[in-house]
């Protein structure tokens, strides 16, 4: 057996070796997509762009726009004295929000009347709009409990407690300063290495076809499993090679922390890499063209482990068709690993039922490969 799947393993090795494609695609494709995908997707809402209307023009409401430019979620464009033209801002893009704060606001409040603010939303990115609409809320409450105090106290009531009587205080696990990096960056890595090893493996069954080396292999001695095994064992140890990059790029350069066991991770990503090769290598015998192999494993894997993972879009809240598809997507176990590993310092005893999951998918896919390339041989 040895003697079969030695020369595979060599003539495979040195076609990476001489090929500098397949070693950009294996090595540099995955970390330039890493940096720019780091860098560009981001779920933080910061500098959104706001203009205020300030028809009531007092101390209060000067007070209350103050605010509003100190923050480091707004970046005040305008104040206005006047509504008009407002509209126009909103439809170019410019700010995203329009604070008009309505005339005898200051006067209302002092006399302990109830008052309102108006807020123009640009609702056409609803997912930002959501957040910052929550912080300017937010600020908006802080404001008026400051007011309602002084007012209390010109009232010269004496109140024992502070408005308002109770607040939470959270304390926030695993990713204490909320930042959107360190839940997207392992799940970058989960899709790019799906997408990568797929392509890598996608070319090689494809290109003894087209370059007519296939026969020769069909009629010497080995097997399909030892095939498939002479065909993967490159890519796999190019794959670990890549999947440590990719993990020094995530903590390097984006500060990702990474609080899991190294062992348990590299196990893990073995199980998702043998599904990911073997996708490939079944896309290859289907096609025998390294054009169609390209093009399918793109559509098979990119597009499945970008949306159905849970890496932009949570699978819970997907409807109950989706959500049965996604659970066959290897990607999505993966990645529910690879988040708790690197924020959670999470091992086998919490992931025991994605890894038997990745186990499943790694048989399966190996034996359709057998299967498939027996038939091929005969």
């Amino acid at each position: 057996m040895q003697s079969r799947i030695f020369p595979l393993l060599k003539k495979e090795t040195l076609h990476i070796l001489r090929d500098p494609r397949s070693l950009y695609l294996a090595l540099g494709l995955p970390i330039i997509m890493l940096i720019l995908f780091g860098y560009a997707i981001t779920f933080d809402v910061k500098n959104v762009p706001v203009g205020a209307v300030d028809l009531d023009r007092t101390v209060l409401s000067r007070d209350l726009l103050s605010r509003l430019e100190a923050s480091q979620y707004f970046n005040l464009k305008f104040i206005k004295t006047s509504s008009s033209d407002v509209e126009i801002f909103l439809d170019k893009g410019e700010v995203r929000f329009v604070l008009v704060l309505p005339s005898g606001f200051s006067r209302d409040l002092s006399a302990g009347k109830e008052t309102g603010l108006q807020l123009l939303v640009d609702g056409s990115d609803n997912n930002s709009a959501q957040v910052a609409l929550g912080y300017m809320s937010g600020l908006i409450q802080s404001f008026s409990v400051n007011i309602l105090l002084e007012i209390v106290q010109r009232m010269g009531i004496t109140i024992s407690l502070q408005l308002p009587p109770f607040q939470i205080e959270p304390r926030i696990w695993y990713n204490p300063e909320l930042r959107s990096t360190n839940y997207i960056v392992p799940g970058l890595i989960a899709v790019l290495m799906m997408v990568i090893s797929a392509m890598l493996t996608s070319l090689t069954v494809a290109r003894e076809w087209e370059m007519g080396t296939m026969e020769q292999l069909i009629v010497t001695p080995i097997r399909p499993l030892e095939m498939i095994f002479g065909k993967l064992f490159p890519y796999y140890i190019l794959g670990l090679i890549q999947t440590l990059l990719v993990i020094l790029i995530g903590q390097v350069l984006f500060g990702v922390p990474f609080r899991g066991n190294l062992f348990f991770l590299f196990l893990v990503s073995s199980l998702f890499l043998i599904c990911g090769l073997g996708i490939g290598l079944f896309i290859s015998t289907v096609s025998k063209s390294q054009q169609l192999s390209f093009m399918m494993s793109i559509i098979l894997t990119l597009l499945p482990a970008f949306l159905l993972s849970g890496f932009i879009f949570p699978v819970a809240s997907m409807p109950r068709l989706i959500r049965i598809v996604a659970n066959l997507v290897p990607a999505k176990y993966f990645l529910t690993v690879l988040r708790g590993v690197f924020l959670k310092g999470t091992g086998l005893a919490v992931h025991w039922q994605e890894v038997g999951a990745l186990f499943i998918f790694s048989v399966i896919i190996v034996f359709a490969c057998a299967k498939k390339y027996k038939l091929s041989l005969e």
